[in-house]
């Protein structure tokens, strides 16, 4: 039976019992849109299928600048198609919910800087290596909406309501040294040595049997699954009342436009 083609995400074997699920889009530096939704939910039901697996690796690429990236968040076309209502985030809704169920840990190498939506879909993994001199945040505001993607609810959980509010609230995008020790992440390391690390840590889960990983796995997931769900609703309802707003288009033209 074949496999669906995948364009925006690429699925490799690294060693025994580990496999890399690397974001590929490099001309788009690898923006969220339904089209990487979809490669991506389809991607984790393969790799879910795969009875060697034990531990994922996910991490971006380089973009045509030769820049690390893992994900840059919403792409400006499905921006305005969102704040149309031509389109539904609902649809991007299901990684998260696919990466919260998956059945095995996921190491998130974020050697590439991750905003927005990507730095909150690298939320969803269970393990997490910065870059030192990568950016990272949650820049929803910044382009006149409030976050999703269930950013409300996973943030507050991982680095407490004070300093999530301060993410949310301004929109700043941090260089990963100003975010050692807030909870993030595992390590904030050189980003040459981003995927090492995960690596390093990913064989050591692979040393395990694959049945207890899958049950701890399971149950530290709860928190975030329990979060993602209560965020769905209200974030959905947040977004039909921003993007009423006739400045919120103007804003995320503007924000593309100064990049």
């Amino acid at each position: 039976m074949s496999q669906p083609t995948l364009s925006k995400v690429a699925i490799a074997p690294l060693e025994p019992g580990i496999f890399q699920l690397q974001i590929n889009d490099p001309q788009n530096d690898n923006r969220l849109d339904e089209a990487l939704a979809t490669d991506l939910v389809t991607a984790l039901n393969q790799l879910a299928a795969e009875p060697t697996l034990k531990v994922l690796v996910l991490r971006g690429c380089k973009n045509e600048k030769s820049q690390d990236i893992f994900c840059a968040g919403g792409s400006l076309e499905f921006l305005r198609r969102l704040s149309s209502g031509e389109a539904s985030e609902k649809e991007l809704f299901l990684a998260p919910y696919h990466l919260l169920n998956f059945p095995v840990p996921i190491v998130a190498a974020l050697e590439g800087q991750a905003v927005g939506g990507g730095l909150t879909l690298a939320l969803y993994c269970d393990v997490l290596i910065a870059s030192d001199r990568s950016r990272y945040g949650v820049n929803f505001t910044t382009m006149g909406f409030t976050p999703g993607m269930g950013t409300t609810a996973i943030l507050p959980l991982l680095v407490g309501d004070l300093f999530a509010n301060e993410m949310m609230l301004t929109g700043k995008l941090y260089k990963g040294r100003e975010l050692i020790n807030r909870g993030l992440f595992n390590h904030v390391v050189p980003r040459d040595e981003v995927y090492d690390l995960s690596l390093d840590i990913a064989r050591r889960m692979a040393e395990k049997p694959r049945y207890v990983l899958e049950k701890l796995r399971d149950v530290l997931s709860q928190p975030r699954r329990q979060a993602l769900q209560t965020a769905m609703s209200r974030e959905h309802l947040l977004h039909e009342l921003c993007f009423a707003q006739p400045e919120t288009r103007q804003m995320i033209e503007e924000v593309y436009l100064q990049r």
